[in-house]
């Protein structure tokens, strides 16, 4: 029991960074729905979103949202909710998508889809970023090993 505990804490989420942005053109009532709905419903009320104004190349305005929270039910979450074809997608990317180097995990979810609830990996621009960051973890095994822990839908 002692032993899995260490493998338990070696292999922890430190923090989960989820965030976005908020175009001019865009219902920033809208996008905090979908940074939201990344964050577990039982977590939701203890989390606070970090907001920053900037200004676009053209003047226009862009609103940065964020969420830190520092338990792995986000990662879980997330898996839980994604379809097999982009949990494979994210399986198969695995070596794109960690920085051993930094024990950190990149994960981009569909906007549009995660306001109306739905889970879908998008490389695109219009995205809500997760970066997941462990602690302890430093190799793609270790996080495959650790993903497939985790049951999907």
């Amino acid at each position: 029991m002692e032993r899995g505990r260490k493998e338990e804490v070696k292999l922890g989420v430190k923090e989960v960074e989820v965030s976005t942005h908020c175009h001019a053109t865009e219902d920033c009532s809208r996008v905090l729905v979908a940074l939201h709905n990344v964050i577990p419903a039982e977590l939701r009320d203890r989390v606070r979103v970090e907001e920053e104004d900037l200004e676009g190349f053209y003047g226009n305005r862009i609103k940065v949202m964020k969420i830190r929270v520092g338990e792995k039910g986000v990662l879980e979450n997330i898996l839980r909710n994604l379809g097999k074809t982009d949990r494979s997608l994210l399986n198969a990317s695995l070596d794109l998508r960690f920085d051993g180097r930094t024990g950190r995990f990149f994960i981009r979810l569909d906007k549009q889809s995660l306001f109306q609830g739905k889970f879908v990996l998008n490389d695109a621009d219009d995205v809500v970023k997760v970066v997941v960051h462990f602690k302890g973890l430093k190799n793609v095994n270790e996080l495959r090993s650790l993903l497939d822990s985790i049951p999907g839908e």
